[in-house]
């Protein structure tokens, strides 16, 4: 299956926000057993760097962007991904333009905490707390997921 992972659950992880972060870790585990392919929009990577520069004053802030990229898949945004957002009649535009830019991808799901915000498409929507009831847990690779995080 092919995933965009939402900045929710990007910074649930680099932030280990409880009680999400238990949840969100696993769909990094799945990325890195290949169990899910994933995707993380640029601008999600745009927003986990000002996480960790703004509100933690980390001093390196590219260092959760540089294994983001290394673990996921990036996709971007277009214009046409911008224009149809503005069209769809969505309430939240940001939604949209992950919406759009993952159907153009040919992506079949999003994976989400706010799946109540992804209506009107065709894409699987799942809720990281769901995860285990579409796909059998457990590591496979052998590999772990490293603690990404904003701080020192």
């Amino acid at each position: 299956m092919k995933a965009l992972i939402d900045t929710n659950v990007l910074i649930d992880v680099v932030q280990m926000r409880e009680p999400f972060y238990k949840d969100s870790k696993k769909i990094f585990q799945m990325a890195i057993d290949e169990t899910i392919e994933g995707y993380v929009s640029v601008q999600s990577l745009r927003d986990v760097f000002y996480v960790c520069k703004e509100k933690y004053k980390s001093k390196d802030p590219f260092l959760p962007i540089e294994q983001l990229a290394y673990l996921f898949n990036i996709i971007d945004v277009t214009s046409e991904d911008s224009i149809s957002a503005l069209m769809s009649g969505q309430e939240d535009y940001e939604d949209a333009l992950l919406i759009f830019s993952a159907e153009r991808n040919d992506l079949d799901a999003i994976i989400t905490r706010n799946t109540k915000d992804f209506y009107d498409t065709d894409l699987f929507v799942i809720d990281p707390s769901e995860i285990d009831k579409i796909f059998e847990p457990g590591i496979r690779s052998g590999k772990s997921v490293v603690d990404l995080k904003c701080g020192d």
